[in-house]
């Protein structure tokens, strides 16, 4: 079954704090760079009318009602890559023989390998592992968790997932124990370049190219031995690209249409 049959989604000027919404209806609250994005499975306009008026700081800007799929850009679907079978509450399809399952629910969070940045990192991590396997890894801006869990699934034994977005971090860690990983994998919410400084033998970051720019300007990110980037278009990603040969070699690139992703080590 689909998470969700139609989202109704509000978009808000300025950061609301959701705690006080306690709607049968209400799935969560997506904040970022200023704004808000309050998603309900039925119409509830006088409701999120209520939280903006009793909030100078706010402002409702528009409201939206989608279908499921055109939230998530596509119709989800089981997938494979290498040895994974990635299964979203779509269906009960059995995966291929010898291949490990991947259960996951999106939610309404992206992170679903539709996109190319999330499957092309996907299969940079497989190759990686391929190779060796890494005792921790970070994983910063971890989305629905799904390369976490992947990590975990494909050996290591300690994945710490950071997100600065709490409807991620609570559909991450609900991932994490479909999977029961909840002992090698730790979901928390923070800004990647705070915990840049945390050991690990290999980071994958499929963020921001404004947030890749700085944290690859870090001391910290230079002494970590394999990093996959991810989520960046071409202009930037040949930004990145300059800087970091400079002081990392390219194992791995994969690109698909406009979109990036490659393997350095040190």
């Amino acid at each position: 079954m689909k998470p969700y049959d139609h989202l109704y989604i509000y978009e808000i000027a300025g950061e609301v704090d959701d705690m006080s919404i306690t709607s049968p209806d209400y799935i969560g609250c997506w904040n970022e760079d200023g704004s808000s994005f309050l998603f309900f499975r039925a119409e509830q306009r006088d409701l999120v009318e209520r939280v903006v008026s009793g909030d100078d700081s706010l402002e409702l800007v528009d409201a939206y009602d989608m279908d499921y799929e055109q939230w998530q850009g596509g119709k989800l679907a089981p997938f494979r890559v290498g040895p994974l079978w990635f299964r979203p509450f779509a269906g009960d399809v059995s995966p291929p023989e010898g291949c490990l399952e991947i259960p996951f629910d999106p939610g309404v969070v992206f992170g679903t390998g539709l996109h190319p940045t999330t499957l092309d990192c996907l299969h940079l991590l497989v190759d990686f592992f391929a190779k060796e396997t890494p005792r921790k890894v970070l994983d910063l801006g971890t989305g629905t968790g799904i390369l976490a869990v992947a990590a975990a699934r494909l050996g290591a034994r300690e994945v710490l997932a950071v997100d600065i977005n709490r409807l991620s971090v609570s559909t991450a860690r609900r991932n994490v124990e479909l999977n029961d990983l909840t002992g090698n994998v730790t979901v928390v919410e923070g800004d990647a370049r705070d915990v840049i400084d945390e050991e690990a033998d290999l980071v994958f970051m499929n963020i921001h190219f404004s947030v890749l720019n700085a944290i690859t300007d870090e001391a910290a990110f230079y002494r970590k031995k394999s990093v996959i980037l991810s989520g960046v278009l071409r202009s930037d990603y040949y930004i990145l690209l300059k800087k970091l040969l400079k002081r990392r070699r390219l194992v791995k690139e994969r690109r698909t249409g406009h979109w990036f992703s490659a393997w350095f080590e040190a």
